[in-house]
């Protein structure tokens, strides 16, 4: 699976009320008695002021200012989660699936109540974020997860994790194989804006489609007379589950069709579909989907007002990979030569990585 990064945001925990802190040629020693803030900041990269695109729904650019996000700070060893939803002790009290919206700056607070790491520094924490936030997410001890209706519009779903790194490059961190208080004190003693300090980088988890409409090449005008007015994609997943963190590591970020239907293209707010090919190529829709290698489109084209017989065709992408990739959109080409003639092929990929997916000639 492609890795599309999309933002990383550094969890500094901050001490409060330290009773004895003093400079050091290593930075700042703080008390280890004092609770340690998990606080979000942003990364040394630029900001994009742009998020999510009000036509497709989809989060764009490197910003993820404005973006809802839900986190878990959850008990693992060397990376595998050991929590149990029954045991306090396993988890960070109020980041379990805690929504925070990230500030226009892309930093993160948590505010009202704040969040600390445990003083005890039994356990070790790994952080596990995505997008869009679900309040009826199910969390469990054997996962965490979140379910995403995609015949209401598309969604978009980004999810990250983030483990504990080796100070010194070896395969175990020194005294400790996670996050916890202590951990975090170590690294700010060194330097305040250690590299180690917990980040999450987002993938996007679905592929794109992107399809338009165009007249066929050497026909001139032959296509003005015919409109799109029926798109649907068939035997897809309509409803996907996200496995935001999970005692089987493998299932992590997993994402997975939970139930199985029909996507259909609409006009605007919901009106009959009706567009008109062109040279350049009309918009129909794009399409948030589970990646897979061919989809099954079902095109309806009417000419002169009156809606011709549906056209079945496989959707397939030109790219080398042979199958389509979670994070990039495809612009698709359905290409009109006659209300029974329809390619679509691939035409452009971006990060949101666009290709060009190919023709539908029709």
């Amino acid at each position: 699976m492609k890795k599309y990064y999309f933002i990383g945001v550094a969890l500094l925990a901050a001490a409060v009320s330290c009773s004895k802190t003093e400079s050091n040629d290593k930075g700042i020693e703080l008390d280890p008695n004092a609770p340690v803030e998990v606080r979000f900041s942003a990364p040394t990269i630029s900001v994009v002021s742009k998020a999510v695109n009000p036509e497709t729904n989809l989060v764009e650019g490197t910003s993820a200012a404005g973006l809802e996000i839900g986190v878990y700070g959850l008990a693992t060893e060397d990376g595998n989660l050991v929590w149990d939803d029954a045991d306090e002790t396993t988890y960070i009290t109020d980041l379990v699936n805690r929504n925070v919206t990230i500030n226009d700056d892309g930093t993160v607070t948590f505010q009202d109540p704040v969040c600390y790491y445990p003083v005890s520094n039994e356990k070790t924490f790994s952080f596990y974020g995505y997008y869009p936030y679900a309040a009826d997410a199910q969390s469990s001890t054997d996962a965490c997860t979140a379910t995403y209706d995609l015949t209401q519009g598309n969604v978009d779903i980004l999810w990250a994790a983030s483990h504990a790194t080796a100070l010194d490059g070896s395969a175990n961190p020194v005294g400790a194989t996670g996050f916890n208080a202590a951990y975090i004190r170590r690294l700010l003693a060194v330097d305040a804006s250690h590299p180690y300090l917990p980040s999450f980088d987002f993938q996007h988890k679905l592929t794109a489609l992107k399809f338009i409409a165009s007249t066929y090449p050497g026909e001139g005008t032959a296509g003005a007379e015919m409109q799109v007015v029926g798109f649907e994609l068939q035997e897809v997943a309509t409803q996907v589950k996200l496995t935001v963190a999970s005692a089987t590591t493998d299932d992590c970020g997993k994402v997975e069709a939970a139930g199985m239907g029909t996507l259909t293209a609409t006009g605007a707010d919901g009106a009959p579909l009706a567009v008109t090919p062109t040279d350049e190529g009309a918009d129909i829709r794009t399409f948030t989907l589970l990646p897979n290698t061919t989809y099954k489109a079902v095109i309806t084209i009417s000419r002169d007002g009156i809606p011709q017989e549906p056209v079945t065709v496989e959707v397939a992408t030109t790219q080398t990979q042979g199958t389509f990739v979670a994070g990039t959109i495809y612009t698709m080409n359905v290409r009109i030569k006659s209300p029974l003639q329809v390619e679509i092929f691939t035409t452009s990929v971006e990060d949101w990585t666009e290709v060009d997916g190919g023709n539908i000639d029709l």
